[in-house]
């Protein structure tokens, strides 16, 4: 049971590390200044949340049009399923919105064929990532399908040849966990929690911790380049301590 569980603790570690420090803060706001390789890492980690493209230009749309027509998710214009998942699959039916979000790997399968093709009307927003080759490489459709499959028979072919049956089960638990968790920031984190800006995001004391920081979203919309959403001594910020970390060895140059 031990081995399961750290199993899966590191897959949530890489998976959600990935998304918050690798996609949010180092892709699309360029939070901080690192070594290429550095950020390279994080990205690959975070694949599974979409396209390096597509991710980065919706979620600055989200920025640009914070809880008003425009938005790409927000919970205030077109609903809690909708902002959760829904709008990766263009649905609002709640019954397939909560299918997909309890999918696991064969949501990751799903992705694997639609996130290239789906989502792509904000990408204008992301030239720069597009100007990237490695990006440019990873966002193509048959590139970003490969990669995903492999993700997956990674995760369940290491969950199987180590724990089993069981493993396979765990790690599957485990992917459903990691999406909702990010798919949450987007509909709890504009519901639920402390304000401190003009817009509907929220400090959320859950979400602060289990999404590696990016929780604190009401902190971040005051001030989207900057690395540390976790701004008061209480408000635990695990990316940006990466990131501290990483200044403190060399590989993170500059931290805004």
């Amino acid at each position: 049971m031990v081995g399961i569980l750290t199993y899966c603790f590191c897959m949530y570690l890489i998976g959600g590390l990935g998304a918050s420090l690798g996609y949010h803060r180092l892709l699309t706001h360029k939070s901080a200044e690192t070594a290429k390789w550095f950020e390279y890492i994080f990205v690959l980690f975070g694949l599974p949340a979409g396209t390096p493209i597509q991710w980065a230009g919706n979620h600055r749309a989200h920025h640009q049009h914070t809880d008003q027509p425009g938005d790409p998710h927000s919970p205030h214009t077109d609903g809690f399923w909708y902002a959760h998942c829904g709008w990766y699959i263009r649905s609002n039916n709640w019954r397939l919105c909560l299918l997909y979000a309890l999918a696991g790997p064969v949501r990751m399968i799903i992705d694997s064929f639609m996130r290239p093709r789906t989502n792509q009307e904000n990408a204008h927003l992301a030239k720069d990532i597009q100007a990237n080759k490695f990006y440019a490489f990873l966002s193509r459709p048959i590139v970003f399908m490969f990669c995903l499959w492999i993700y997956l028979i990674i995760i369940l072919g290491g969950a199987f040849f180590l724990f089993g049956l069981n493993g396979i089960i765990a790690a599957s638990i485990t992917l459903v966990i990691i999406y909702n968790i990010g798919d949450a920031v987007d509909s709890f984190g504009h519901l639920f929690g402390e304000k401190s800006g003009n817009n509907e995001a929220r400090n959320n004391k859950v979400l602060g911790i289990l999404a590696f920081g990016d929780g604190w979203h009401s902190n971040h919309h005051l001030k989207p380049k900057r690395a540390q959403h976790g701004i008061k001594n209480s408000q635990l910020d695990i990316s940006y301590l990466v990131l501290r970390i990483g200044k403190l060895i060399g590989i993170v140059k500059k931290i805004y």
